[in-house]
C-alpha cells in the first residue's frame, strides 16, 4: 500500500482513552481537539465512532486525523467523497477504500477514475500507478474493472484493457473494438501477450519472479527441452503444472526422481486415471498426499491413499507450535465456491474438508459435522471462517492451536467468556490472557495477574473491566500499562476528564 508507513502507533494515556469503548462523545471529541496526533491510531481502531466525532475528523486540520477517518469502517460514502478531494493527496489515498467499508456510488468511481488519469501535480506517482492503488484497494472489484472499461477517458479504458482477461466477455470485447487506437492496440496487446509462446530466450538465467512467471506462460517445446536438460528441480516443478507441457514430457516428469517433481504433476487436471493410480502409490508420501485432493479421483480411491497432510504446503502449521507463519495464505485465503464446498465437507480426505471449512455459507448441519472434525485444520478454519461457528468449537481452536491467526479467535464475536478465570495458571501466556475477558472473573485473581510474568498478561489484564477502580486509576501511572488501562471500559468517566484536565 502506498504510504503506509506515514501512520505509525502511539502509546500514551490519550491513545488509550481514544481505544476505550467508554469513552463518552465529549472526551472524544477533547482529544481529537487536544492531542491529534497521539489519538489517530487509536480512534482509527474503535470499533464504534460517534457522530460528532466522525464530523471533527472529517473536518480537522491534521491530515493524519483525516487519514484515520478515510480508513475507518464506519466511514460514510459521503464523507469518504470529500476526503477523495482533500487537499492532501496522503489522505485522498486512503480514502480509496478498504475492506468492510461501504461501497461509493459509481458516479463517484467514475469522477475518481477521470482525476487519476491526470494526476494532480503534488502526487508523486504515475497515473498508472494511481489507478493501479485504487483497483488493488478495492481488491479489482469486478463493478470497478466494468466502469474502468466503459470510462468516457481513454486513458481509463486503456488501463482496464490491460487487465483485459480479468474482464467480463463483453466488456473485453468492447475494448478490442474501441474506437481509440491506443485503446484497441492494449487490448489486442493483452490477447497476444496472454496467447504467445516462449522461447529459451524468454527464460531469464536465474531465478526470479520473471523467471517462475515465464515457467508459467505457453511453452514451445525448445523450451521445455531446455528446462529439462538443466535437471532444475524447482524450475521443472513449476513446468509440470502448465497446460502447454505435451503427455510425453508429462510422463517423463511423473517419473522423476526428485518427488518435489512428481509433486507438481499432481497439480495437473488433465491426468490419466492410470497417472492418477501411480501418483496415488507414490513412494513419497508428499506425492500421495498432494494427489490426493484431485478432482479426477473417487471417494473410495482417496480414502485407500496413505497420507500426511503436515507435507502440504500452506497448511497453516496445524498441530505446529514452533513454526513461524511465513508466506502462507491463511487466514484470508480464498473461499471455495459453495457447491464445491458441500461437496468437500464430507470428504474422506481432510484437505478437502479444510477447504471446506472456508466457506462462510455452508448450513448448520455441515457446520455442526465439521465442528467435531477429527483434523485440527478442519476445525480451526471453520472456527476462523464460519460466523455461525460453535462457541465451544472456537475456544476449543484457541487452546489446540497455535499459530497463524490464532489471537484473531478470542477476537470473534461468538468468542466465549464465561469461565475464563479457570486459565489463570496456565503455562501458556495467551491462554492465561483469556481471563481478562471472563465477565466473572475474581477481581483480585485479575489484579494478582497484573503482576504476571509475561507482559502482554500484565496488559490484559490491565484492560480487563473486572480489575478494581482503584487499581485500574493506580496503573495510569505505570508506563508499562498506562495506555492499557486507560483503554479499560471500567475507567470511571469522571477519571477520563480529570486526566484530561491535568494533562491540559
Amino acid at each position: 500500500m502506498i504510504g503506509d508507513a506515514w501512520f505509525d502507533r502511539c502509546s500514551s494515556l490519550p491513545a488509550g482513552l481514544a481505544r476505550n469503548p467508554a469513552a463518552p462523545t465529549d472526551v472524544l471529541l477533547r482529544l481529537v481537539d487536544l492531542w491529534p496526533e497521539q489519538v489517530c491510531e487509536g480512534l482509527r481502531l474503535r470499533r464504534e465512532l460517534p457522530p460528532p466525532v466522525r464530523d471533527a475528523m472529517l473536518h480537522h486540520p491534521s491530515p493524519r486525523v483525516r487519514g484515520a477517518l478515510a480508513t475507518h469502517p464506519q466511514v460514510d460514502p459521503l464523507a469518504r467523497t470529500q476526503l477523495l478531494a482533500d487537499p492532501v493527496w496522503r489522505v485522498r489515498l486512503r480514502a480509496f477504500g478498504r475492506p468492510g467499508q461501504a461501497s461509493l456510488p459509481d458516479d463517484v468511481l467514475v469522477r475518481l477514475l477521470a482525476e487519476l488519469d491526470r494526476p494532480p501535480s503534488d502526487v508523486p506517482f504515475s497515473r498508472e500507478e494511481l489507478i493501479g492503488e485504487l483497483f488493488d484497494a478495492m481488491g479489482y472489484d469486478p463493478r470497478l474493472l466494468r466502469l474502468a472499461a466503459a470510462h468516457p477517458r481513454s486513458g481509463v479504458r486503456r488501463f482496464a484493457a490491460g487487465s483485459l482477461y480479468r474482464l467480463d466477455e463483453r466488456s473485453r470485447q468492447a475494448l478490442l473494438e474501441d474506437e481509440v487506437p491506443e485503446v484497441r492496440a492494449t487490448a489486442s496487446a493483452s490477447v497476444a501477450h496472454r496467447q504467445q509462446v516462449m522461447e529459451p530466450a524468454d527464460l531469464p538465467d536465474q531465478h526470479s519472479h520473471g523467471f517462475w512467471y515465464v515457467l508459467q506462460r505457453p511453452l514451445s517445446r525448445a523450451l521445455i527441452d531446455q528446462v529439462l536438460a538443466t535437471g532444475d528441480a524447482a524450475a521443472l516443478r513449476v513446468m509440470a503444472t502448465n497446460p502447454s507441457v505435451p503427455p510425453d514430457v508429462v510422463e517423463t516428469l511423473l517419473r522423476h526422481p526428485d518427488p518435489s517433481v512428481r509433486q507438481g504433476v499432481t497439480g495437473r487436471v488433465d491426468l490419466s486415471s492410470d497417472q492418477l493410480v501411480r501418483l496415488a502409490t507414490d513412494s513419497a508420501v508428499e506425492v500421495r498426499t498432494a494427489v490426493s485432493t484431485h478432482p479426477g479421483l473417487t471417494e473410495p480411491q482417496r480414502a485407500s491413499i496413505d497420507i500426511d497432510v503436515t507435507t502440504t504446503p500452506g497448511d497453516g502449521h496445524f498441530g505446529s507450535a514452533d513454526v513461524r507463519c511465513r508466506g502462507i495464505p491463511y487466514p484470508d485465503g480464498g473461499a471455495p465456491e459453495v457447491t464445491d464446498a458441500l461437496r468437500w465437507a464430507r470428504s474422506v480426505n481432510p484437505l478437502l474438508r479444510r477447504r471446506a471449512a472456508r466457506n462462510a455459507e455452508l448450513p448448520a448441519d455441515l457446520v455442526t459435522v465439521l465442528a467435531d472434525d477429527p483434523d485440527l485444520g478442519v476445525r480451526v478454519l471453520l472456527a476462523q471462517h464460519h460466523p455461525a461457528a460453535p462457541p465451544a468449537l472456537l475456544l476449543r481452536s484457541f487452546l489446540e492451536y497455535h499459530c497463524c491467526g490464532r489471537d484473531r479467535l478470542s477476537e470473534l464475536p461468538q468468542f466465549p467468556t464465561d469461565g475464563l478465570a479457570r486459565f489463570a495458571g496456565d503455562p501458556d501466556p495467551a491462554v492465561r490472557r483469556l481471563v481478562a475477558l471472563d465477565p466473572d472473573a475474581d477481581p483480585e485473581l485479575v489484579d494478582r495477574l497484573g503482576t504476571d510474568p509475561d507482559v502482554t498478561v500484565r496488559q490484559a489484564m490491565a484492560g480487563s473491566p473486572r480489575l478494581p477502580a482503584p487499581r485500574i486509576v493506580a496503573l495510569l501511572n505505570d508506563p508499562e500499562l498506562a495506555e492499557a488501562a486507560a483503554a479499560n471500559p471500567a475507567l470511571p468517566v469522571d477519571q477520563m476528564r480529570q486526566i484530561l484536565d491535568r494533562m491540559t
